[in-house]
């Protein structure tokens, strides 16, 4: 009976975890929706909430970023580039790393431009130092690999960044 009851009891366990961890995917993917949503929208003020401070510092504070997001989001609408579809894949795993979690997030942007669609595929670094309730994202096409690990000192060994991909095009050229 002793048996039993421990085993029940640790099955119990693993499927409250199990379940967490599902919880904190779900956050993850839609704050990550949110995100883009706001980017997509040049809605600086909801995007910025999703910024970490250490990047937001590293590019010269919340003015100077909402200055260059103003200036990207004009030069897409002057040149005839729009979005299409905004795609958010499932996060790897979350790990725990100096009282942080953290994990990879894939992702994927398709823009409408006068040469045809073109899509970005991305891996985005998912930060959270509240148990998974807010999450920060950083695009690693924008932040490589080899400048996060300065700007972002306590980044898990555990994080495998995959490689940058390079955009693909589909249209008439």
């Amino acid at each position: 009976m002793r048996n039993k009851a421990t085993a029940l009891l640790l099955a119990l366990l693993v499927i409250s975890v199990a379940g967490g961890a599902q919880n904190m995917r779900t956050t993850i993917k839609v704050q990550a929706m949110d995100m883009a949503t706001a980017f997509m929208k040049n809605d600086f003020n909801r995007f910025v909430k999703y910024m970490h401070p250490n990047i937001i510092a590293f590019a010269g504070g919340k003015q100077t970023m909402h200055s260059q997001m103003d200036s990207a989001y004009a030069t897409m609408k002057r040149f005839g580039v729009g979005f299409k579809r905004y795609w958010i894949g499932e996060p790897g795993e979350i790990v725990t790393y100096k009282g942080q979690l953290q994990a990879i997030l894939p992702e994927s942007t398709t823009l409408l431009t006068p040469l045809g669609e073109m899509t970005v595929e991305t891996s985005v670094l998912v930060l959270s130092s509240d148990k998974g309730k807010s999450w920060t994202f950083i695009d690693t096409n924008v932040y490589q690999a080899d400048r996060l690990k300065s700007i972002l000192p306590d980044l898990s060994p555990k994080l495998v960044i995959p490689p940058r991909k390079k955009p693909k095009m589909v249209g008439s050229f």
